[in-house]
């Protein structure tokens, strides 16, 4: 029940952008533009495939788990002057087939994602402010809450180039059935983008996880990593409808204090899948320099984490 609940929670959010925007695509508010004011958004969706393997350093045998991930993004922005408030959602639906079972047999982790952002932006400088996200884990039916909290920064040099950076502070208490542990830690990431084009940009990003888990009566366990992104989007309708895809490589590091039972993590994912922008006309580089800014966390939500079920 409670991840039906979920579901239509996040579906609900999703409708209500797509709502906004499709009517303040015909007419903008009246009362908002009046103001100084304007509504913008974004709305994706996608397909996530990864390929995890697990290697346990106490034995000589690999394992290897295939996930599929659909997944939804939302978010809309009001924008008054410099200033801009945002709220935004995502959903991501990991089901993974692992290979150490006889018989067929899926893991299942959903990720709901509900935030908020507050910046202020000059389109033609820079951009900078604070974000917060509840972000709701649903492990083979078992729920676990993080809180992410951070700070972010970007940079336009040129009209082709975009670099930006952030840093996020995060919890995550565990229920007692799921060891009773407490986790936190930072998320620091860096990116860059460069526009071929005014309508098709290509990322580069990387991103560090340096975390501790607390269990209940145990060892800590520090659990650190990285992740490599490339991604590229095309505006193909000037409307706003874009296609983007892109490749991620994460490595992440179960490490025991006072042992040698180290377990990593590798994943190679790939994904792809549509966006459509709402409230402002332009270019690609237009839109992504006046619209919403992503809120979403690489190791919490889109790299999923079998061994913590």
């Amino acid at each position: 029940m409670t991840n039906k609940l979920k579901i239509s929670a996040s579906a609900a959010a999703l409708a209500l952008i797509i709502g906004v925007g499709s009517g303040m695509s015909s007419a903008r508010a009246a009362d908002v533009v009046d103001q100084g004011c304007s509504l913008s958004g974004t709305v994706a969706a996608g397909l996530l495939y990864d390929w995890q393997n697990i290697d346990p350093d106490e034995s000589s045998e690999d394992f290897d788990v295939d996930w599929t991930t659909p997944f939804g993004e939302g978010a809309g922005l009001v924008t008054c002057g410099g200033f801009n408030i945002q709220a935004d959602v995502a959903y991501y639906a990991h089901s993974g087939d692992p290979d150490f079972f006889d018989e067929d047999v899926n893991i299942d982790q959903t990720n709901t994602h509900i935030g908020g952002d507050l910046f202020f932006r000059d389109p033609s400088s820079w951009a900078g402010g604070v974000q917060a996200s509840w972000i709701s884990h649903d492990i083979e039916s078992k729920d676990v809450d993080s809180f992410r909290v951070g700070l972010f920064g970007e940079f336009y040099p040129s009209d082709i180039f975009t670099l930006g950076a952030s840093v996020h502070y995060y919890n995550s208490d565990w229920p007692d059935e799921l060891d009773g542990k407490d986790e936190d830690g930072f998320e620091l990431a860096a990116w860059g983008k460069f526009y071929a084009t005014p309508d098709f940009s290509l990322m580069a990003r990387g991103d560090v996880l340096l975390a501790n888990i607390d269990f209940n009566h145990e060892n800590d366990v520090d659990w650190d990593g990285f992740a490599i992104t490339g991604e590229g989007e095309y505006l193909v309708w000037d409307q706003g409808l874009s296609l983007f895809a892109g490749a991620r490589y994460a490595e992440r590091t179960y490490d025991v204090d006072n042992d040698n039972d180290d377990i990593d993590f590798d994943d190679f994912q790939v994904y792809g899948g549509v966006k459509f922008y709402f409230g402002h006309d332009g270019t690609l580089l237009e839109r992504q320099r006046t619209g919403p800014v992503d809120n979403t966390s690489v190791f919490d939500e889109k790299l999923p984490q079998f061994f913590e079920d």
